[in-house]
């Protein structure tokens, strides 16, 4: 945890730091620190990272990177108030990330030129005006002025995805496939910035399935630990082993390959930035 802190902090000096400069750095860097914030249970700083991040995005006209860091922000001011985190009782955190997704919908206004509301406005609105709510608004029309791709949003629905994947085919004794699944939920959770959580739900996937040793047979399993030792030590030489490992794994379908090739570049990105 206190290795966790350090960084927590280490990242957001780095982003500022890429921040002063203009640099389009600053994104990973206030990202993963938030995601560290979190996994401390530091919610408010967590939020905080996501605010400066939001706001030098908006700065920059970078509206797409704002809104999907905005609802980021949202996602984790909304699962900390259902849990009664003690971090989120002072009121500023809300009024805050209030007035960020108000100057952001005002920058969308601008550069849309005040045409009709989007998709984007209409659940902006219905978040900032509802209280930093989880509202949907429906839009005026189909008007589609942005096209919105969300990182984290992808990332949730992907773990959520592999991890039930895991289970159907534990329970039809296809214990192979579900390794593979089982690994890609837990890399999920990784990009998320969740690895505590991720390796959790690999053990316990591994004990539950009466299957250990299937499980720590498995290419797949081998190197999926081998990716979360390398992000969490930011080891750049264990990376090496990482990507020779990864021509080894029989692979049963390509999107499953795919999405795994994806976050072994992701990690090594962030390794050596």
């Amino acid at each position: 945890m206190a290795t966790i802190c350090i960084d927590a902090y280490s990242s957001l000096a780095r982003g500022q730091d890429a921040i002063d400069t203009n640099s389009t750095d600053a994104f990973p860097w206030l990202i993963e620190s938030a995601a560290q914030f979190e996994n401390l249970g530091e919610t408010d700083n967590a939020i905080q990272s996501y605010i400066k991040a939001i706001n030098f995005a908006n700065k920059n006209d970078l509206v797409e990177k704002a809104y999907d860091l905005f609802r980021a922000a949202r996602e984790l001011y909304e699962e900390g108030l259902a849990d009664n985190d003690p971090s989120l009782t002072n009121i500023e955190i809300k009024e805050i990330l209030a007035e960020t997704g108000e100057a952001l919908i005002d920058k969308i206004e601008k550069i849309n030129e005040r045409k009709p509301t989007t998709e984007v406005q209409a659940e902006l609105k219905a978040a900032v005006l509802g209280g930093v709510s989880l509202k949907k608004a429906s839009p005026r029309d189909d008007t589609r002025d942005l096209i919105i791709s969300h990182g984290r949003s992808l990332y949730t629905k992907k773990a959520e995805e592999y991890k039930d994947g895991a289970a159907s085919y534990i329970k039809s004794g296809m214990i192979k496939n579900a390794v593979t699944l089982a690994c890609m939920g837990a890399l999920a959770d990784l990009m998320l910035g969740k690895p505590k959580e991720g390796m959790a739900y690999l053990a316990k996937i591994a004990a539950e399935s009466g299957e250990t040793q299937t499980f720590q047979e498995h290419p797949c399993f081998e190197w999926t630990k081998l990716v979360f030792k390398a992000m969490i030590n930011r080891d750049s030489d264990l990376m090496i082993s990482v990507n020779k490992l990864f021509l080894e794994i029989p692979w049963s379908f390509k999107d499953d390959r795919e999405f795994a090739r994806r976050v072994m570049e992701s990690v090594e990105r962030r390794i050596n930035a």
